[in-house]
């Protein structure tokens, strides 16, 4: 939810595009910003929407806006509360207001899209909906140089390798912040196999000019590597086992060699976690580091290489270590 959010929030633009190509409403005025969430009257409840978006002429003056509420189930309340988010911030504004509904599950944007009837003849709210296979692909990679988020939003609808490709070239030159959370949900959206190919075919062929963007390209090589070692050792591990028991080993040898593989295999597991850790900028307390030094289950110190690449920033990461290790 906060996500997808985030990405009105951080170019209100994109309410307005997405009205413009899933929706057929243009918007209007020269320019959008964003706008008070807070949608309360006096002496009511509090309604607070997910983003405001406001649309100006060139003298400044409003002549539009648009709520935006990212919805990921089915909320009964919204039934009430929608009415008055759009009559609320159209009696304060004083201009017409349209109620944008994200609705990324198709049983959700078929809930949010039945008309909301007020009582009064006439007077019935129909939500405009957008289901994640409704946002349009972008082809086109001068428009998602211009439109970064909507690229974003079209690769979290169809994670497909182009897509992929695209959305990368057009968060290149983003802002740090920006572009570290979008190269992460672009990475994460997609199967594990076009992961795979991005970083170890695709993005050599990208040429980017900010460093950040190559240091991101390079993390992302480093994990498709440590992958395809995984699947190498374990490979390996099963041919050296069948050649084992060709050659009539007993049973003392074989465990005595799985022991040691196990073994050293947590070891470079725990010492990949730390590297990991680092490289993204993770503080460990030296009592963590201490447990870690202690763990040997193999699916555990994965689940914590794992939990941490995915994590959104530090805290996430320290989180999830403690939760698996404390």
């Amino acid at each position: 939810h906060e996500i997808l959010v985030e990405l009105f929030r951080n170019r209100p633009e994109l309410a307005c595009e997405l009205l413009a190509a899933c929706a057929g409403i243009e918007a209007r005025g020269d320019h959008v910003e964003l706008g008070s969430i807070d949608l309360s009257q006096v002496v009511s409840v509090e309604y607070r929407a997910d983003a405001v978006v406001l649309m100006r002429d060139p003298d400044e003056t409003i002549v539009g806006a648009v709520i935006v509420e990212v919805q990921l189930q089915a909320d009964p309340a919204k039934r009430w509360s929608w009415p008055q988010y759009v009559t609320a911030l159209r009696a304060r504004l004083e201009c017409p207001v349209v109620l944008l509904v994200i609705a990324p599950e198709s049983s959700v944007a078929r809930w949010a899209r039945d008309s909301i009837e007020t009582g009064h003849p006439g007077f019935a709210l129909g939500p405009i909906v957008i289901e994640m296979a409704e946002v349009p692909r972008l082809d086109d990679v001068g428009a998602a140089r211009q439109r970064p988020e909507l690229a974003v939003l079209s690769v979290l609808a169809h994670p497909e390798l182009e897509n992929a490709c695209i959305a990368l070239d057009a968060i290149s030159n983003l802002p740090v912040d920006r572009a570290g959370l979008y190269f992460d949900l672009i990475l994460g959206a997609l199967p594990i196999e076009l992961r795979n190919r991005i970083g170890a075919n695709v993005l050599k062929n990208y040429e980017y000019q900010s460093e950040i963007m190559r240091g991101m390209m390079a993390e992302a090589r480093a994990q498709v590597r440590t992958e395809l070692l995984r699947e190498g050792r374990d490979e390996g591990l099963r041919e050296g086992r069948d050649e084992g028991l060709r050659e009539g080993r007993d049973e003392g040898l074989r465990e005595g060699r799985d022991e040691g593989l196990r073994q050293g295999k947590c070891e470079g597991l725990r010492n990949a976690l730390l590297q990991v850790a680092r490289s993204r900028n993770v503080a460990l307390r030296p009592e963590l580091e201490a447990s870690i030094a202690k763990l040997a289950n193999v699916e555990t110190l994965e689940q914590l290489i794992d939990s941490v690449l995915r994590a959104p920033n530090e805290a996430a990461a320290v989180a999830a270590i403690e939760k698996l290790v404390l």
